[in-house]
Formats: structure tokens, C-alpha cells, sequence
């Protein structure tokens, strides 16, 4: 095997309050350090390392697939943001993880566990299989700036999430209405009419007839109904007080899952990172409350990157609030994904703080001859 090298860093917050280091390899392999996976577990890494190193242990043996490993595997970091940059750690994958997850569940559910392993058997039946790799595999990706598709890894289990939550579908065959929606998310309608329009390609209506609607007591002569894959989609796009509740269920404390990065977002933080190397350059950074998507720490400069200006079917108020926050001690500069470095450039030179620069019109800024790629 070819030496690995960890290129990508993030920390993830599956279970609040424990937080872990994620590296994604130069393979693509969503990873997790011999220390991260050990906090996930609530073990010492020795005590990880040590369990490792006998797999599997004779309390989990009857209870392991003989067929599956686990086996540590070495990479170099070359994360600019990871603490660990130039050292070699090691490393466990989704599937390593969750083997040992499952044995440690199915041994416990037997009552097979030792008292010095109880502790780790209640901390994995907190992290039910089902959700292992979604959860593992999306999140460490996310938090590196990658973009794998959150909504298809977690399709199934957070349609069932919503329905534990309480929502309910007006129409038979489980197909809900725009009120069923807004009534959920505690939204106003126009703010779903507009993230319905921007999403239009992604989320198709089903057309009801006049026959349909009637027989469920309604008088419209026409009406969009929406699955609930749909309503999952529209309830983790938005950041909805039900939303944010719901994503951190479904995976955790992720500030980053409220909007995933797009291609481009992945391609202007390697630009950037370059342009502002040495400058405390972030992605994803937190602020208070608040999470941008770039931070140049001694520049105090936020940067935010959109396909569209797609802030605009949150809260107006509270995205005034948050400009309003944020301007005082940061200049901000929100701009299209699709934009020339020049004119990026520009606007950056002309960031101050108390202001906020935005670049979103497409045609001004982005001339179509003209490719990032």
C-alpha cells in the first residue's frame, strides 16, 4: 500500500459535547485519528490501540463477524489547519469504526460485557448502526469542505426522524401540502415559496387533482402536494428552529450541514487557502454564534460564497441581525461562486469593517468565455 496522506481536516460533533478529529485521505477515505475514534468511544486511545491490537477481544469474539478486520492504518498529515500537520497518526475508517461499534452493542444486548467495557457499550448504544456510516462518512467530509450528498446518505433515516418529530401529511400515501410544511417548520409561506423556487430542480411537486383534494375535504381546484423525501430535503436546507433541531438529531451538532459547500466553495477554499497562507486563513470557521464559510483571521475578513444569494429565504431579520453583529468588528464580503479571481480580488480590496460588499449578479461578474476550471 502506497504511503497515505491525511489532506483534508475538520472536527465533528456527533454526540454533544465530544468533539473529534476527521481527516479524509488523499484515496478519498473519511477517517477518524487513534484519539478521535477513541473519544467517539469513550476509551483512552492506549485502551483503543490495546483493543485493536487483540481484535477482537475474547468478551466480543462471539459476537464479531470473523470475516471483518480491524486494522490501524498509518498517514501523514498534511492538513494545513490540523494541529498534528507533518506528524504521522493513526487512523481507523467508517467501516473499522462501526465493526467495532456493533460488536461492542450486540456483546452488550448479551450482557457479555465486563464491567471495564460497560462504560464503552452504553457510549456506543448511542450511536445506533443505522446510522454509523450516514453519519461518519457525511460528516467528516463536511467538516474537511467537502461536499458528499448529505440529503441522499440520510434520505431514509431522517424522513423517519421528521415523523418522530411529530409531522404529519395531510393526503393519503404520505403526501404533504405547503401548510403541513410551514405549520412543521414554524415558517412563514413566503419564505417556503422562495427556497421552493431556488431549489425547483432538486424538489418536483406532485401535481393533485381536483378529485383528490376534494375527497380530503378541500375546495382548491388545483394543488402541489410534496413527499416526505421532499419535506426531509426542505427541512435540512433551511435553518428552521425545527430544522437545526432535527440535523443535530440526525447527526450531531453540525454547524456546517445548514448549507453544504458547493463545488465551487471547494474550489475557492484552495484558492484562497493559497492566496492567504501565513494571514490565520479558516473554512467553516466559528464566530460566537455564527459560522462563515472563510475567515482571514488577521485581516478580520469574512467571506462568504454563494451559487446565489441563497441567505435569502432564512429569516430577513435575523440575517440583518447577524450582518449587523459581525460588520462591527469584520468586514464581510458575500460573493457568487462563479467569480472571476479579479473580481473577487477587487472586492476584498475594498472590504472595511462596518461594511458589507456583496457580488452576486452573475453577469456582472462572471463573463461565461471565462472558466475557473
Amino acid at each position: 500500500m502506497k504511503d497515505l496522506k491525511a489532506i483534508y481536516y475538520g472536527k465533528i460533533e456527533l454526540i454533544p459535547g465530544i468533539i473529534c478529529d476527521g481527516y479524509v485521505l488523499d484515496n478519498n477515505t473519511a477517517v477518524m485519528s487513534e484519539r478521535g475514534a477513541a473519544d467517539l468511544l469513550g476509551m483512552k486511545h492506549v485502551s483503543l490501540r490495546s483493543v485493536v491490537a487483540t481484535w477482537p477481544p475474547k468478551t466480543l469474539k462471539p459476537f464479531v463477524d470473523k470475516a471483518i478486520s480491524v486494522v490501524a492504518t498509518l498517514a501523514k498529515v498534511e492538513a494545513k489547519n490540523s494541529p498534528h500537520k507533518g506528524r504521522e497518526i493513526i487512523v481507523y475508517n467508517s467501516s473499522m469504526i462501526e465493526t467495532i461499534i456493533s460488536a461492542y452493542i450486540v456483546a452488550s444486548g448479551h450482557n457479555a460485557l465486563q464491567k471495564n467495557q460497560l462504560h464503552v457499550g452504553k457510549r456506543c448504544s448511542i450511536l445506533v448502526p443505522a446510522l454509523i456510516r450516514t453519519a461518519l462518512e457525511a460528516s467528516i467530509k463536511q467538516a474537511c469542505g467537502l461536499s458528499p450528498n448529505i440529503q441522499q446518505i440520510a434520505q431514509q433515516n431522517y424522513v423517519e426522524l421528521i415523523k418522530q418529530f411529530g409531522f404529519t401529511c395531510s393526503f393519503d400515501n404520505e403526501i404533504a401540502t405547503k401548510k403541513d410544511i410551514v405549520d412543521f417548520l414554524d415558517i412563514p409561506i413566503s419564505t417556503l415559496n422562495s427556497f421552493l423556487k431556488k431549489c425547483q430542480d432538486d424538489i418536483h411537486p406532485i401535481k393533485l387533482d381536483h378529485k383528490t383534494i376534494k375527497a380530503n375535504g378541500g375546495k382548491a381546484t388545483r394543488m402541489n402536494g410534496y413527499s416526505l423525501e421532499n419535506v426531509s430535503k426542505i427541512a435540512l436546507g433551511m435553518d428552521s428552529v425545527i430544522g437545526i433541531e432535527l440535523k443535530k438529531q440526525a447527526f450531531g451538532h453540525l454547524g456546517t450541514i445548514a448549507k453544504p459547500d458547493t463545488k465551487g466553495e471547494i474550489e475557492w477554499q484552495q484558492i484562497l487557502a493559497q492566496v492567504f497562507e501565513g494571514f490565520g486563513f479558516h473554512h467553516n470557521y466559528t464566530i460566537g454564534s455564527y459560522r462563515a464559510d472563510f475567515f482571514v483571521k488577521d485581516l478580520r475578513l469574512i467571506l462568504e460564497c454563494n451559487g446565489y444569494d441563497n441567505h435569502q429565504y432564512y429569516d430577513q431579520q435575523q440575517e440583518a441581525q447577524r450582518e449587523q453583529l459581525l460588520k462591527q468588528n469584520y468586514s464581510i464580503l458575500r460573493f457568487h461562486h462563479k467569480i472571476t479571481p479579479e473580481k473577487l480580488f477587487n472586492g476584498i480590496l475594498q472590504a472595511k469593517m462596518g461594511k458589507v460588499i456583496k457580488l452576486y449578479e452573475i453577469e456582472n461578474v462572471y463573463p461565461k468565455t471565462i472558466s475557473l476550471t
